[in-house]
């Protein structure tokens, strides 16, 4: 316990530095969760891009429908393009909203994409189809992973987006179902030479947990990927590998008792601030409240040298009972993690 307590009150001074920092979208995405929204966030450092993804989804709860109208309404007033669509009917409330915000580049609105073989500007479009067809990038990046993923959200749904936007913002109120999704892009100025994720400094913060043992898993190239018995796993990234993954690394276990959610709490201060410091490391950081993954995105020069991809990994969570399980593996080849991982010894 002492030890736990030692890691939070050394890493106390850092968060604060990190609070005033604070992009307005993560202080209302703090307040939706704090009221019962679930609310999920992706950030990639790849080298051309440092980029956030934001979803925040609630039901039966217009009070947080109106804080997000309101800070969506100021939000558009610096916006390069807005719509807003707003209808009450029979008790009924229909809210949409569609932001683009400040862009760069020549003409200060739009994202010069560096990583696409093709780009023909940005546009509002609600053709998720014509815009994977139009837009292509030199390699299977993370960066485009995210990009996909959001864009995806809106293929069959009635609103246009503006492709290409630095800052955009997407939010619908439907029959008590509230959705909100945000995006901010920004050029990697440090841009990295290598691709590179270097996770020590994390592991210093978890040398004092005591009740650790070790893990070993392992993927046999071309074997299909047994999705009930999978928990995370990447499809493929790496053709050359064929599926093959072999990971091995440490599972932690705290209990409530032992201050286990301010743990989590730090352990996730302690990657964002890893990321903020370090944008010449590659890597991908999902969280929530109560879990997080931090993975590198693979390190090409030992891949292009011997054809071995190398990284590292770090996932904590904190389940239901308050028990925080803790996760730090070093990964050959492709990311594979058995669904029972809490439970394996």
């Amino acid at each position: 316990m002492k030890c736990i307590l030692s890691i939070i009150l050394l890493f106390g001074c850092m968060r604060v530095a990190d609070a005033q920092s604070s992009l307005p979208i993560d202080l209302i995405m703090e307040e939706l969760a704090e009221h019962g929204a679930k609310v999920s966030v992706a950030r990639v450092n790849e080298r051309n891009h440092l980029s956030r993804r934001y979803q925040a989804a609630f039901d039966d709860n217009p009070l947080l429908a109106d804080s997000i109208c309101r800070f969506l309404d100021e939000m558009a007033r610096s916006a390069v393009e807005s719509y807003r669509y707003e209808s009450h009917r029979n008790g009924n409330d229909t809210i949409t909203y569609s932001i683009a915000l400040c862009g760069y580049g020549a003409n200060d609105d739009y994202l010069l994409d560096l990583d696409r073989v093709e780009d023909i500007g940005s546009y509002w479009t609600n053709d998720y189809t014509d815009y994977c067809k139009t837009h292509s990038y030199f390699y299977p990046n993370p960066y485009m992973m995210q990009d996909l993923q959001f864009f995806r959200l809106l293929k069959g749904n009635n609103r246009r987006m503006y492709f290409g936007a630095r800052e955009a913002a997407l939010f619908d109120y439907v029959l008590g179902h509230g959705n909100l999704i945000a995006m901010i892009t920004q050029a990697n100025e440090a841009q990295g030479m290598y691709y590179h994720f270097d996770i020590a400094p994390l592991d210093s913060l978890l040398q004092s947990l005591e009740r650790g043992h070790a893990v070993h898993y392992r993927h046999e190239a071309g074997r299909p990927i047994d999705k009930a018995a999978t928990y995370y796993y990447t499809d493929y990234l790496l053709p050359k590998s064929k599926g093959a993954s072999e990971s091995r690394g440490t599972l932690y276990t705290v209990g409530p008792e032992q201050g286990a959610a301010d743990l989590y709490r730090t352990l996730l201060g302690a990657a964002q601030h890893h990321l903020d410091v370090n944008p010449t490391q590659c890597c991908v950081l999902e969280y929530t409240n109560r879990h997080f993954k931090l993975s590198g995105i693979k390190n090409t020069t030992k891949y292009h040298v011997n054809e071995i991809a190398e990284s590292s990994f770090l996932m904590a969570d904190l389940d239901k009972s308050g028990t925080l399980y803790v996760l730090r593996l070093d990964v050959d080849g492709e990311y594979w993690i058995p669904k029972n991982w809490k439970q394996i010894k």
